[in-house]
This record gives structure tokens, sequence and C-alpha cells, in this order.
């Protein structure tokens, strides 16, 4: 999978990208409005183009941003409802407009979002077969059985293998690391550790516990992977 749709379609856009393409968006919808309505013979000033932006395109950005964050089905169906209903309620008040009429001019960019929903749980499937198919043959190349593993830690060049006794240090970065244990519930919570996710007690803000009682500062682009 390419890192463009794996960055879309799996993984949270960072608040930055978000805003970036948020911006573009808007522009390039202004833009087709003014030409559209210019063509139509009742050109509207490009504020108006942004406006409409604003209310029709964006939010569903923010839906399907705020949908990937979610595990589950019935609350992405719930985050769908709810900025439909929201966006409607919205526009009945700026447009003067009755909720169903506006409810029905949603139903097109609702069904989008979800099928966006349905291609991204799509990706995830695929890719998750294609990291068993194929790593889970390579994983005789560590010094411990995969189930003898805990955590892992980055040692420059190295990493440390921690289990039930004292770590064993292994030639293989935290990245290859990562892809090779991916397939066996590892999961990368900081640039330098991962853990196995059966293994994780709780969640308090930004530290992770472990069910032995080691501790974990979370890194900010690794917290998406524990929802």
């Amino acid at each position: 999978m390419s890192d463009s749709l794996d960055r879309i379609f799996i993984h949270p856009l960072t608040a930055s990208q978000v805003l970036l393409i948020a911006v573009a968006l808007t522009l390039a919808s202004s833009v087709y409005c003014v030409i559209y309505t210019t063509l139509a013979g009742r050109g509207e000033p490009l504020i108006e183009g942004i406006i409409w932006a604003g209310l029709n395109i964006v939010p569903w950005l923010m839906c399907f941003e705020l949908a990937k964050r979610l595990g589950s089905w019935p609350a992405q169906l719930g985050v769908i409802v709810a900025f439909a209903v929201g966006m409607s309620s919205l526009d009945t008040l700026i447009y003067d407009s009755t909720i169903m009429f506006e409810l029905t001019r949603r139903l097109p960019g609702a069904a989008i979002i979800a099928g966006m929903l349905v291609l991204s749980w799509i990706l995830k499937r695929l890719a998750s077969d294609h990291a068993v198919a194929k790593k889970l043959v390579s994983t005789n190349e560590l010094p411990l059985l995969v189930d003898q593993i805990g955590w892992v830690v980055a040692a420059g060049n190295y990493v440390e293998l921690h289990g039930s006794g004292p770590p064993v240090l292994h030639r293989m970065s935290i990245s290859a690391m990562e892809e090779l244990l991916s397939a066996h519930d590892f999961v990368r919570i900081h640039r330098s550790v991962l853990v196995r996710r059966q293994n994780i007690q709780g969640l308090a803000g930004n530290i992770l516990t472990l069910d032995n009682g080691q501790t974990f500062k979370i890194g900010n682009r690794y917290r998406w992977a524990l929802q």
C-alpha cells in the first residue's frame, strides 16, 4: 500500500495536514462556484463560495477524520449522522429552509464518507493479511520466541527484547522490528518502544502501563494505534 493511501484512509492526519487540506478544498470549491455561477450568468463573489465550502465541504473532512479515530461501526455511523444533522440545522438557520430538505441534501455527502470508511476497513484488512503472509515465517531470526517478548526498546543500531528474564540485545532497527512483529499484535507507542497489545493494562493521559507494572510514555504520533 502506498504511503499516501495509508495516510489518507488509515492513519489520522495531523492538525497541520487537516488544516492544509481544508484550505485547499475551500479554495478549490470556491473557485469552482465562482466559475460555475459566472457561466450560468449569475456570478457570485468569492466570499460566498468560501462560505459555501465552509458549510458543505470542510465539515465532511472533519467528519471523516473523527470517524477514522473511532474503532466501531456504530460510533462511526453516529458521527456521520451527527455531522449531517448539525450541518443541516445550521443551514436551516442561515438559508431559512426546512430541516428535511437540508438532510436530504446531505445524503450524498454522508454516503461518500461511509464509502470512504468502508474503503479504509478494506485497506486495513489487506495490509494486515499482507503482513501476516509476509512476516510470520521470519521471526525465527530472533534470539527469543515471539511469545517470550513483552516489549522492545530501541538501543542505537540494536533493540532490547524484554520478557520474563534479562533483556536480550539484538542487532536490528526498531522500525524493522515493528515490521516483523506487527503481525503478532505488537504496537508502536513511541519512536523507540514496541509493546504487545494484550499486555497493556491501562492508559492514563500519555502514560501506558503494562500488566507487569512497567510504564511508558506514549508519543503523540503513535496514539492513534491504541484506539
